[in-house]
Protein backbone atom coordinates (compact mmCIF):
# COMPACT_ATOMS: atom_id res chain seq x y z
CA UNK A 1 0.00 0.00 0.00
CA UNK A 2 3.26 2.18 0.92
CA UNK A 3 4.12 1.82 -2.73
CA UNK A 4 1.17 2.70 -4.74
CA UNK A 5 0.86 5.73 -2.54
CA UNK A 6 4.53 6.72 -2.71
CA UNK A 7 3.94 6.01 -6.88
CA UNK A 8 0.78 8.32 -6.77
CA UNK A 9 2.66 11.18 -4.83
CA UNK A 10 4.98 11.32 -7.65
CA UNK A 11 3.04 10.39 -10.02
CA UNK A 12 1.27 13.84 -9.03
CA UNK A 13 4.11 16.03 -7.94
CA UNK A 14 5.37 15.23 -11.74
CA UNK A 15 2.24 17.00 -12.58
CA UNK A 16 3.19 19.63 -10.69
CA UNK A 17 0.02 19.69 -9.05
CA UNK A 18 -0.37 19.68 -5.43
CA UNK A 19 -1.27 16.11 -3.88
CA UNK A 20 -4.77 17.15 -2.09
CA UNK A 21 -3.62 14.80 0.50
CA UNK A 22 -1.13 15.14 3.72
CA UNK A 23 1.28 17.43 3.19
CA UNK A 24 4.06 15.51 4.58
CA UNK A 25 3.63 12.63 2.30
CA UNK A 26 4.16 8.63 3.39
CA UNK A 27 6.74 7.73 5.26
CA UNK A 28 9.56 4.73 4.51
CA UNK A 29 9.55 5.44 0.82
CA UNK A 30 12.78 5.45 -1.14
CA UNK A 31 14.62 8.21 -2.10
CA UNK A 32 13.68 10.16 -5.66
CA UNK A 33 15.77 9.34 -8.51
CA UNK A 34 14.93 11.52 -11.20
CA UNK A 35 14.29 14.91 -11.82
CA UNK A 36 14.40 17.86 -14.50
CA UNK A 37 17.63 19.52 -14.90
CA UNK A 38 17.87 23.14 -13.33
CA UNK A 39 20.55 25.99 -12.94
CA UNK A 40 20.74 26.30 -9.18
CA UNK A 41 20.53 30.08 -9.53
CA UNK A 42 16.93 29.25 -10.76
CA UNK A 43 16.40 28.00 -6.63
CA UNK A 44 17.65 30.95 -4.95
CA UNK A 45 15.25 32.75 -3.48
CA UNK A 46 12.59 32.24 -0.81
CA UNK A 47 9.77 29.80 -1.34
CA UNK A 48 6.40 29.26 0.42
CA UNK A 49 5.13 25.64 -0.06
CA UNK A 50 1.88 26.70 1.28
CA UNK A 51 1.80 29.39 -1.10
CA UNK A 52 0.75 32.22 0.79
CA UNK A 53 4.40 33.85 1.56
CA UNK A 54 2.90 34.68 5.03
CA UNK A 55 3.90 31.82 7.58
CA UNK A 56 6.79 29.89 8.17
CA UNK A 57 6.18 26.44 5.59
CA UNK A 58 8.94 27.19 3.08
CA UNK A 59 12.46 27.40 2.52
CA UNK A 60 15.00 30.53 1.72
CA UNK A 61 18.08 29.13 -0.42
CA UNK A 62 20.68 31.93 -1.10
CA UNK A 63 23.14 32.45 -4.10
CA UNK A 64 25.96 32.23 -1.24
CA UNK A 65 24.80 28.24 -0.46
CA UNK A 66 23.58 29.23 2.68
CA UNK A 67 19.53 28.03 3.37
CA UNK A 68 17.12 28.28 6.48
CA UNK A 69 14.17 25.83 6.32
CA UNK A 70 11.16 26.23 7.72
CA UNK A 71 10.91 27.81 11.15
CA UNK A 72 13.38 25.33 12.44
CA UNK A 73 16.61 24.38 10.40
CA UNK A 74 19.75 26.48 8.62
CA UNK A 75 22.69 25.09 6.78
CA UNK A 76 23.67 24.86 3.07
CA UNK A 77 22.16 23.57 -0.16
CA UNK A 78 23.90 22.58 -2.92
CA UNK A 79 22.82 20.77 -6.46
CA UNK A 80 23.93 17.17 -6.68
CA UNK A 81 23.26 16.61 -9.72
CA UNK A 82 21.04 17.41 -12.76
CA UNK A 83 17.50 17.28 -11.20
CA UNK A 84 18.35 17.36 -7.49
CA UNK A 85 19.45 19.87 -4.43
CA UNK A 86 20.70 18.76 -1.43
CA UNK A 87 19.97 20.89 1.97
CA UNK A 88 22.14 19.67 4.63
CA UNK A 89 20.46 21.59 8.06
CA UNK A 90 21.04 21.88 11.74
CA UNK A 91 17.91 21.66 14.04
CA UNK A 92 17.24 25.49 15.65
CA UNK A 93 15.35 25.27 19.03
CA UNK A 94 13.60 28.58 18.92
CA UNK A 95 15.46 30.97 21.35
CA UNK A 96 17.54 28.18 22.45
CA UNK A 97 19.92 28.08 19.47
CA UNK A 98 21.19 24.61 17.70
CA UNK A 99 20.31 21.21 19.00
CA UNK A 100 22.93 19.50 17.94
CA UNK A 101 21.09 17.68 15.39
CA UNK A 102 21.76 17.61 11.32
CA UNK A 103 18.75 17.16 8.53
CA UNK A 104 19.26 16.29 5.47
CA UNK A 105 16.69 16.69 2.77
CA UNK A 106 17.02 15.75 -1.16
CA UNK A 107 14.87 18.02 -3.11
CA UNK A 108 13.74 16.29 -6.63
CA UNK A 109 12.54 19.47 -9.61
CA UNK A 110 10.11 17.84 -11.41
CA UNK A 111 9.06 20.60 -13.69
CA UNK A 112 11.27 23.12 -15.11
CA UNK A 113 11.72 25.95 -11.98
CA UNK A 114 10.12 29.69 -12.71
CA UNK A 115 8.36 31.22 -9.92
CA UNK A 116 6.67 27.83 -9.54
CA UNK A 117 8.81 25.15 -7.62
CA UNK A 118 7.00 21.57 -8.06
CA UNK A 119 9.05 18.58 -6.70
CA UNK A 120 9.47 16.27 -4.04
CA UNK A 121 11.37 16.51 -0.91
CA UNK A 122 12.92 13.62 0.68
CA UNK A 123 14.62 13.34 4.17
CA UNK A 124 17.70 11.81 4.09
CA UNK A 125 16.52 8.91 7.08
CA UNK A 126 12.89 8.95 4.50
CA UNK A 127 11.15 9.29 7.26
CA UNK A 128 9.25 12.16 5.55
CA UNK A 129 8.49 12.32 2.04
CA UNK A 130 6.78 15.65 0.83
CA UNK A 131 5.26 16.63 -2.59
CA UNK A 132 5.42 20.13 -3.18
CA UNK A 133 4.42 22.88 -5.46
CA UNK A 134 5.73 26.25 -3.91
CA UNK A 135 5.52 29.35 -5.02
CA UNK A 136 8.35 32.25 -5.03
CA UNK A 137 7.88 34.81 -3.05
CA UNK A 138 8.74 38.59 -3.00
CA UNK A 139 12.01 39.37 -1.00
CA UNK A 140 11.48 41.90 1.45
Amino acid sequence: MRVLAFVTLLALAACGQPSGGDPKGEEGAAAPSGGVAFESEALVGVWSFDRTCASGDGMRLNADGTATFDEWGEGAWSVRDPGHAVLTLQEQDPGAGATGRTVTYTLEVTAPVTDELAGVLVRGDAEEVRAIHARRCPEN
